[in-house]
């Protein structure tokens, strides 16, 4: 019983640090298997469906992917409010 407990706090964490994920980009666990989650991004290349499959091991990396994926966000936004558009 303690192991299905330890596995559904991992669980909770898990999504609890997914959620925080804001950005335009699609992205859904797949799955949560054991302390490793499996992120699937859905991602459409000129019409075609190409889904790119993230795995984490600990709740650290996928805390690291979620701040590097809002600060990517972050970074788009204030390019595109900002008064100097770049040259083409």
């Amino acid at each position: 019983m303690e192991n299905q407990d330890h596995q559904h706090n991992i669980e909770i964490s898990y999504r609890k640090i997914f959620a925080r994920l804001n950005t335009r980009k699609k992205f859904a666990i797949q799955s949560i298997e054991g302390t490793t989650v499996t992120v699937e991004q859905d991602e459409e290349i000129c019409g075609q469906k190409e889904p790119r499959v993230f795995v984490f091991n600990t709740e650290k990396e996928l805390e690291q992917f979620v701040t590097q994926e809002n600060q990517f966000e972050r970074d788009i936004n204030s390019q595109l409010s900002g008064d100097s558009m770049p040259y083409r």
